[in-house]
């Protein structure tokens, strides 16, 4: 045994059950480990801070929480420079992050904190403005502007709790179609710009999210180097409820007012200027730019395949 993990749990997760999961769970991890140092978050940007510290010093870092917890050690890794990898326990909402890698269920974590391999995978340089000024963070899923930042804006915590991991974005879909408007949004890529009263722009790297109840990005692939984006025009709110399906099953792209097409890099503006949503929260607004890192994350996964 020679494992030397430093853990950083986030016991908000999970609207705030996770602590509890992590409490059964500690003993396991004890025992995998040679050394294990721990150490808990007290609000947001908190585990970017600390993972950033303990890059380098340790065989991996491994986020215990759901996919704003993954996300934030992610990229306290990657601002380190070092090559020290993601662990993933997860025992969030809707651990879209940990499916996206391979880890379907805590036994799979495990089973890649024990024995599994380091692959590598793609993350989303996302430059946007925030109330400090201009900010730059690694997306790991997606990132979005329009109807999607308004959707997990409208998705609270209190609804995860009653509503669970899949319906509560069902929910927050109906509050967001209710107070959503659509404000001229402009997305800039290798393909063209496009323009106008806009309802939905996205880079995704990965498939899923929503709990996995959303194909958000059909056909998108962590490991592929590239983006895909999907550009929406204008939609009333009867034509987006009808079509609500199409986004659960992925059969969106087929539609006439979608743009859907890979690339490396989308720029978005607006006026005023628009909610920016990243991997599951809301956290500025636009000007943006998003721009494919290949291969930027070393992530431990299991041997199985990732899906």
């Amino acid at each position: 045994m020679s494992n030397r993990f430093f853990v950083i749990v986030n016991p908000a997760a999970g609207a705030g059950k996770s602590a509890h999961r992590w409490a059964r769970l500690r003993q396991r991890m004890e025992e995998l480990c040679a050394s294990l140092q721990i150490a808990y978050t007290d609000g947001p940007g908190r585990a970017v801070a600390l993972a950033r510290d303990a890059a380098g010093h340790f065989d991996a870092v491994v986020a215990v929480g759901g996919d704003g917890t993954v996300s934030e050690v992610a990229n306290g890794l990657i601002d380190s420079g070092c090559k020290t990898p993601l662990g993933i326990l997860p025992v969030g909402t809707a651990n879209d992050g940990a499916l996206q890698f391979g880890i379907k269920s805590v036994e799979q974590a495990f089973e890649a904190l024990a024995g599994g391999v380091q692959r590598f995978f793609d993350t989303i340089e996302v430059r946007y403005g925030g109330l400090q000024g201009a900010q730059t963070r690694h997306a790991l899923m997606f990132a979005a502007a329009g109807f999607g930042a308004e959707l997990l804006a409208r998705t609270t915590a209190g609804m995860k709790r009653v509503f669970g991991p899949r319906l509560c974005y069902a929910v927050g879909f109906i509050r967001a179609l209710w107070h959503y408007r659509q404000n001229r949004l402009e997305a800039r890529s290798e393909h063209g710009v496009f323009k106008g009263r806009l309802f939905h722009v996205c880079a995704g790297n990965t498939e899923f999210a929503g709990g996995h109840s959303m194909r958000l990005s059909p056909g998108a692939r962590p490991d592929d180097g590239k983006l895909n984006l999907c550009i929406i025009d204008r939609l009333n709110r009867l034509e987006a409820l009808v079509h609500l399906p199409k986004l659960f099953h992925g059969t969106h792209p087929g539609h006439p007012k979608v743009r859907y097409f890979s690339g490396a890099r989308l720029e978005v503006d607006s006026e005023p200027q628009a909610p920016l949503a990243i991997d599951g929260d809301v956290v500025g607004f636009t000007p943006a730019t998003l721009t494919i890192r290949p291969g930027s994350l070393p992530v431990l996964v299991p041997f199985l395949p990732v899906a």
